[in-house]
């Protein structure tokens, strides 16, 4: 397993973009509509793992207002830019959720779909646990794809759409807050082969991402 994406999440994409551009050089991208009501930006990272953050906003409050996902989004997102959540891959998605229902008793919500890009582009995916990772804010939930090689062949496009004045080329590891579900946490599949490291004085919660670039390491923390 490893760090798939990053999820930061604000009302609109505007301080997120500039807040990523200003402090760090990086550039975004793509900007696809969601059928939860909000919208989706990426920042490409240059590396065939296919790493990422994905930048999650508003983009129908009505939408948003009508469902448990939405409205604690909304919550989350009301002070300002904030880190939602994060997702690993997995060879193989649905041992990892019968892990997951071992670990916690609890259903993991296995689902697959497709996501239509804003060029048209569709990615088949399998999730698994995302519900019980995103009332967390600490715990990942775990993704699959259908076409890898696809996938992969969309980076260089990405790459030149989001014309990064800084390069990043790894998701290098996170700093996260202890997670509430302490019994969970010991015994999430793959989490202790992962670059995390914990900060027991901190909330629940991301509080910060090491990125790789080609002008060394940065960290990505938020106001």
């Amino acid at each position: 397993m490893r760090i798939d994406h990053v999820i930061l999440g604000a009302r609109t994409i505007t301080p997120l973009r500039e807040l990523l551009w200003d402090r760090h050089g990086f550039g975004i991208t793509d900007g696809s509509a969601n059928p939860d009501g909000t919208a989706s930006w990426v920042v490409p990272f240059d590396t065939p793992d296919v790493q990422y953050l994905e930048l999650l906003v508003s983009d129908n409050e009505r939408e948003l207002a009508g469902s448990d996902f939405g409205r604690l989004f909304l919550e989350r997102t009301e002070d300002g830019p904030t880190f939602l959540n994060w997702a690993v891959l997995t060879d193989d998605v649905e041992s990892t959720a019968r892990q997951v229902e071992q670990v916690t008793g609890v259903d993991p919500g296995l689902l697959r779909g497709e996501s239509v890009r804003a060029d048209g582009q569709r990615v088949p995916w399998a999730e698994a646990a995302f519900d019980l990772s995103w009332r967390s804010q600490v715990l990942p939930f775990f993704l699959s794809y259908g076409n890898p090689t696809e996938r992969a062949g969309r980076v260089a496009g990405d790459l030149r759409a989001a014309g990064h004045r800084v390069r990043p080329t790894a998701l290098a590891g996170l700093t996260t807050g202890p997670a509430p579900e302490r019994d969970w946490a010991r015994r999430w599949p793959g989490l202790e082969g992962l670059a995390v490291t914990i900060d027991d004085t901190a909330d629940p919660e991301i509080t910060a991402v090491r990125i790789g670039t080609d002008e060394g390491e940065t960290v990505v923390r938020l106001p």
